[in-house]
């Protein structure tokens, strides 16, 4: 039986892995939500009691279902 070996991920610090969006972890981003569903972003994320304008970057996927980009 032969072995097969996996390819090494490369290394990268912990802060280019975590950080970057601005100074903002990744998962830190407001989202989009449409009038008619307020609890739910054009991306699927829940955003049940979540405050609206935090001064965080804008999710990318929301923006990107927003002008058409995706469905």
């Amino acid at each position: 039986m032969s072995r097969v070996s996996e390819p090494a991920a490369p290394f990268l610090p912990r802060t280019v892995l975590f950080w970057g969006n601005e100074g903002f972890r990744f998962e830190e981003c407001e989202h989009i939500v449409r009038d008619d569903d307020v609890d739910t972003a054009l991306c699927g994320v829940d955003q049940t009691d979540v405050p609206w304008n935090q001064g965080l970057p804008v999710c990318q996927a929301c923006a990107a279902v927003a002008q058409g980009r995706m469905s």
